[in-house]
């Protein structure tokens, strides 16, 4: 899937730049791409919602 690739990537730039306390690296690294995750989705619906309307 394209999507992947591009939630992994915005997920490592996250993560390099942000630090949550008591949360080792690999954790860290699941919760930021679950966060794009569902934020690309939500965008990728919204722009087909607007091309398709």
């Amino acid at each position: 899937m394209e999507n992947k690739a591009l939630v992994r990537a915005l997920a490592d730039r996250i993560n390099d730049l942000v630090d949550i306390p008591l949360i080792n690296e690999a954790n860290e690294q699941i919760f930021f791409e679950l966060i794009v995750s569902i934020l690309v989705e939500i965008f990728l619906n919204t722009l087909d919602l607007e091309l398709n309307g």
